[in-house]
C-alpha cells in the first residue's frame, strides 16, 4: 500500500455524486449488455471518493461505480484503472476471490455522458464494520494475502511505488491557509505540527529501505473491500489502488486494520492470527517492524494532505466534498497517534516472524 493515494474509508460516510439520469442507465446497459432497467439505482453507502449504486435489470444484479470526475481528470488515470482491473483478473485466475469489473466491449471503463462508470456482478454478503475481528477472520484474510504475495505476478508496465516527500514548510502553509479559511482543524492541527515533521521525516527514512522488495498486491485489504457471504467466504472488491507494494508493510497495515486500529485498540490476538496464516502459506517477513511502521504513518500522513487540501477546496467535485476532508482530517491525525505512541510494541509483534 504505497503513499500515492491511499483509499481508506472505514466510516460509514458516502459522497453523494450527481443521481444517475435514465439516459446513462440505458446508455450503460446496453454497452454492457445488463439488460433492461427493473428500477431506479439504489445508492450503496460506504466510499469516500466515488459513487456507488445497486442495479437491478432483467439480466441480474450489479454494482455500478461512478469514478470521481476530479480524479478522472489526472493524466494515465484511466490507464491506472484498467491495470488495477488486469492486477484483479490476474489474482482471480490464481484461485483469489477477486470481484472482478465486467468487460463492455474489451474495456472495464465507460465514458457515458462525461461521466466514467464501472459495472461489477452484485455480490450478495455483508462487510464488516472497522472494530477488530475475531481471530478465525483475521486467519483467513492472512491466508489470502500471503497467496497473493507469494504469486509474485508479473506485470511489466507497473511503476514503482513513489514515496512521498513532505516538506517542512508545507504543513506550515497548509494550517495558516486553513486558519485563514476558519476550519475547525486549523488550530488543533497546527499545535502538532512539530509532530508532523518528525513523523514525515520517519516515513521517508522507512521508505527508502522498505524499497528493496515489492509485490503485486490489492493494497487496501481492510474490512470495507471484503464481502462476506458467510463467514468462511470473502470476496475482495475495490482493487483501484492495486500494484506494488512492500509486503511486509502492507502485512501489517492489513494486520493492524483489522486488529481495530481505528478503535484505537488493536487486539494482539488477531493481529498474531493473520501473521501466522501468511506466513503459513509462504508469506514471509522480510523487513523489521519498525520501518512497516513507520512506512504505514506515511499512508496516513498522504492521507491527511490529501484531506487537508480538498478542505481548502483543491481538486473538488463538490461542497460535500470539502465537508468530507473537514472531516477526515481530525480523525487522519487521531490515527497517526495512534500509530506513533503504539509503534515500538507492534513492531515486536511482527519481529517475531521477521526473517
Amino acid at each position: 500500500m504505497p503513499p500515492l493515494l491511499p483509499i481508506m474509508r472505514d466510516r460509514k460516510r458516502v459522497l453523494v455524486r450527481r443521481a444517475i439520469d435514465k439516459s446513462q442507465i440505458e446508455l450503460l446497459c446496453n454497452a454492457c449488455g445488463l439488460g433492461n432497467p427493473l428500477q431506479e439505482p439504489q445508492a450503496v453507502s460506504g466510499g469516500l471518493l466515488h459513487g456507488l449504486w445497486r442495479l437491478n435489470t432483467t439480466q441480474g444484479t450489479f454494482a455500478l461505480k461512478q469514478l470521481n470526475a476530479v480524479i478522472m481528470q489526472k493524466p494515465f488515470i484511466h490507464d491506472s484503472y484498467r491495470l488495477s482491473e488486469d492486477i484483479a483478473q490476474a489474482m482471480a485466475s490464481q484461485g483469489v476471490p477477486a470481484v472482478v469489473a465486467l468487460s463492455c466491449n474489451g474495456d472495464p471503463l465507460q465514458e457515458i455522458e462525461g461521466a466514467t462508470f464501472i459495472a461489477y456482478p452484485w455480490i450478495e454478503g455483508e462487510t464488516l464494520s472497522a472494530e477488530a475481528v475475531e481471530p478465525e477472520r483475521a486467519r483467513l484474510i492472512g491466508a489470502l494475502l500471503g497467496r497473493m504475495h507469494a504469486l509474485h505476478l508479473q506485470f511489466p508496465p507497473l511503476p514503482l511505488p513513489e514515496w512521498e516527500h513532505f516538506r517542512d514548510d508545507d504543513w506550515d502553509l497548509l494550517t495558516v491557509h486553513a486558519y485563514d479559511a476558519g476550519i475547525a482543524w486549523a488550530t488543533p492541527v497546527r499545535a502538532v505540527m512539530h509532530k508532523l515533521i518528525e513523523w514525515s521525516h520517519l516515513s521517508e527514512q522507512a521508505g527508502e529501505r522498505l524499497s528493496h522488495a515489492y509485490v503485486v498486491s490489492h493494497r487496501d485489504l481492510a474490512q470495507k473491500n471484503v464481502i462476506w457471504q458467510d463467514e468462511h467466504s470473502p470476496w475482495l472488491i475495490d482493487w483501484e489502488a492495486a500494484g506494488l507494494v512492500n509486503p511486509t508493510m502492507e502485512l501489517v497495515s492489513t494486520a493492524l486494520d483489522w486488529s481495530g486500529l481505528a478503535t484505537g485498540v488493536v487486539r494482539e490476538d488477531t493481529f498474531v492470527a493473520m501473521v501466522e496464516s501468511y506466513v503459513a502459506v509462504g508469506g514471509i517477513v522480510q523487513d523489521a517492524g519498525i520501518d512497516a511502521l513507520h512506512g504505514v504513518m506515511g499512508i496516513w500522513l498522504n492521507w491527511l494532505v490529501f484531506n487537508m487540501r480538498r478542505s481548502l477546496g483543491e481538486s473538488i467535485f463538490d461542497e460535500e466534498e470539502r465537508q468530507v476532508g473537514i472531516c477526515e482530517t481530525p480523525l487522519a491525525i487521531a490515527r497517526l497517534r495512534t500509530l506513533a505512541h503504539y509503534a515500538e510494541q507492534w513492531a515486536s509483534w511482527i519481529d517475531r516472524w521477521h526473517s
